[in-house]
């Protein structure tokens, strides 16, 4: 899904680049025969003394850090796929309540259909924002309805405001990109971490600044939540605690990666980092309630928990969740389905928590 789409040229390479609260990552991937083949990657990551203030706040500046990624990382292709964060996307789920199997073929009628809905729930007036929307529900069961027409049809209605679009065009503009797409970076972390599993998956992507929550099912983000709690925010407490700069905080945290004498007895995380950790794993427990509270969704049920993300590789996190929650708890494999150089196995595997997203972007138009 993406919010606008251009006709591109026969270039088979696809740039997706993810603008986070304090990091740039991208990540170039070429159409091999329809399977998603690795071009190259690069991230950059701002000093954390910047605070929480957002690159995307800054157009002239995000667009030259983008310019330097671009650079070292050697892109050769000009055409790039962004995502909005989820706190700027609004998105509900609406019913048509009814619409012929006819203008169900016809994209101006649906979208006419949509629109008309899209008023009732929409934060903003409806010329002040741009809108895609998808049929949810399985294709086959609707080409064998045997009526005339479709009743209560459900569609997943997703929108941002022109303005916030507006300045990720401008910012691709000057950093000399030609933006092709814009989606949401639910569906591009759905596209990368689960696929085409019909499933149903929570992703938890923990950023920078904040932690997007998502539910995922026939590989459709359908409930979305953000927290503000991120990995700066786990790293600003050790600084607290401990007394030390950010930069010694922050080095603390990937230190805990491998050192088991920061845990007490009995615990899976250390205690120092509990408190901001339990605010995601409340928001977590409040999206799976509120999800498996609806009507429709009574005898579902939650297969797993995936998780994204730089702060993903914190010591012993997906064990942590497990137990907290009781849902199994796993490191998002965004590589599962792109073809790479086997020597880069290990590397790879280190840094793709954080490159999701951006991988996700690039698989859009190859799979």
């Amino acid at each position: 899904m993406g919010l606008f789409s251009k006709e591109s040229p026969m270039d088979t390479n696809y740039l997706g680049v993810d603008i986070g609260g304090s990091s740039i990552k991208m990540v170039e991937l070429t159409n091999n025969n329809g399977r998603a083949q690795l071009v190259t990657y690069g991230f950059l990551e701002r000093s954390l003394k910047g605070g929480s203030a957002k690159l995307i706040d800054d157009t002239d500046k995000t667009a030259e850090l983008i310019k330097q990624v671009l650079k070292k990382s050697k892109v050769l292709t000009k055409r790039a796929v962004t995502a909005l964060p989820a706190p700027a996307v609004f998105s509900s789920i609406i019913s048509l309540s009814e619409i012929s199997k006819k203008d169900l073929s016809s994209p101006k009628k649906v979208t006419a259909a949509v629109e008309w809905e899209a008023k009732k729930v929409l934060p903003l007036p409806l010329e002040e924002m741009i809108l895609d929307w998808k049929v949810i529900g399985d294709d086959k069961a609707l080409k064998e309805n045997k009526g005339e027409t479709i009743k209560n049809l459900q569609v997943l209605l997703t929108g941002a405001a022109k303005e916030v679009v507006q300045k990720y065009i401008e910012i691709f503009k000057k950093a000399g990109l030609d933006l092709i797409s814009l989606e949401t970076e639910a569906f591009a972390l759905a596209r990368s971490l689960v696929g085409k599993d019909k499933s149903t998956v929570i992703l938890v992507d923990i950023g920078a600044v904040n932690t997007d929550i998502s539910v995922i099912e026939n590989s459709i983000p359908l409930l979305n939540r953000s927290v503000s709690v991120g990995g700066l925010g786990i790293t600003k407490r050790i600084t607290e605690t401990l007394n030390v700069s950010i930069e010694q905080g922050e080095q603390f945290k990937r230190d805990l990666a491998g050192n088991t004498e920061v845990l007490g007895e009995g615990e899976t995380l250390p205690e120092l980092i509990q408190r901001p950790v339990q605010a995601i794993v409340d928001e977590i427990e409040y999206t799976i309630n509120f999800y498996l509270e609806q009507p429709d969704n009574k005898d579902k049920k939650i297969e797993r928990i995936v998780l994204s993300g730089g702060t993903a590789n914190l010591f012993n996190l997906p064990q942590y969740f497990t137990d907290k929650v009781g849902v199994r708890t796993f490191i998002g494999n965004p590589w599962a389905r792109v073809i790479y150089p086997e020597e880069l196995k290990p590397v790879l595997e280190e840094v793709g928590p954080r490159l999701a997203t951006a991988l996700g972007l690039a698989m859009r138009d190859i799979e």
